[in-house]
Formats: structure tokens, sequence, C-alpha cells
């Protein structure tokens, strides 16, 4: 065999070089902002293009704490996020079935916060 030599009735075999794959991945770059209370979480992203500008709209992860295991849902409408401030009533129907009367303002209170910087 030719990758082994023979030194003095011992065995070595030829070391080589370990192959390396260059594989290019794509990465985002993102900022975010949270808000906790003792019932539910609130996590918006917003992601930044190659141009460091940013993408339209942002997402939020949402946690509903109140049950076990923890609810978690994932929210990108931001035609939704807008009905919520403005109460209207298709999309309070949804706010409804995940958050309490207290969740809501708290949630409203958020957007804000996230429509005040710009988002």
């Amino acid at each position: 065999m030719e990758d082994r030599i023979l030194i003095n009735g011992v065995w070595y075999v030829r070391e080589t070089e370990p192959k390396t794959e260059t594989k290019e991945i794509e990465v985002i770059d993102f900022i975010g902002s949270i808000c906790e209370t003792d019932d539910y979480v609130w996590k918006a992203s917003r992601l930044y293009k190659d141009d460091e500008t940013f993408y339209e709209g942002f997402d939020i992860e949402f946690t509903d704490k109140t049950t076990l295991p923890w609810k978690e849902e994932h929210w990108d409408n931001m035609n939704w996020f807008k009905g919520v401030l403005e109460d209207n009533p298709e999309s309070m129907k949804d706010a409804i079935r995940s958050m309490d009367d207290e969740g809501i303002k708290d949630f409203k209170l958020f957007l804000n916060k996230l429509k005040d910087k710009g988002w």
C-alpha cells in the first residue's frame, strides 16, 4: 500500500491534509425589542438588508405564559398589528384568542413603542 511505510519494523501511515470545504451561507442581521410581563412575552425582530437598510415590517414571537406548557406563536401580519392598534373587530378576534384584556393593553403599548421607533 502506497500510504504506509515500514521503519524499523513499525508501520507508519502517511498523514494527508484534511479536506477543507468552502461553503457559503447566508447570514441576515437583525435588531430586536422585547417586552415581558408576568403573563406574556412579545419579542419583535426587524431584518437588515445587505445595504444596511431594513426590510419592510417586522415579526413578533409571542409567548403565553399563563398555561403550562407555555404556548408560542409567530406573528408577522402588519395589517393585523395595525388593526389591533385601531381596535378593528376582525383583528381583535385573534387578539382575544391569544391574550386577556390586560395582555391586549400591554401589547398595544408595545406596538406603540415600536411605532415610535419608526418600525
